[in-house]
């Protein structure tokens, strides 16, 4: 269980990891599926986003940050 912060200076100093989403992207273009995924920084976000092309592009994203678009294969 997670531990209780007992004062706002704890929340605040606390490091969160970064938020990633993948998004699959069907054929034309629209948003089928949003995955999140827990990465630790942006090169293991790449390799788990680049995981999951298969059939359908795939997009990274960082919060509202766009990292990277991986085309279809096949």
């Amino acid at each position: 269980m997670a531990e209780i912060p007992e004062r706002l200076s704890d929340i605040l100093s606390t490091p969160t990891p970064p938020a990633y989403s993948v998004f699959l992207l069907a054929r034309d273009g629209t948003v089928s599926n949003p995955v999140r995924v827990a990465a630790k920084d942006d090169a293991d976000g790449r390799e788990q986003a680049r995981a999951m092309v298969d059939g359908h592009a795939v997009e990274l994203w960082g919060g509202l940050r766009f990292i990277e678009h991986f085309p279809s294969i096949g």
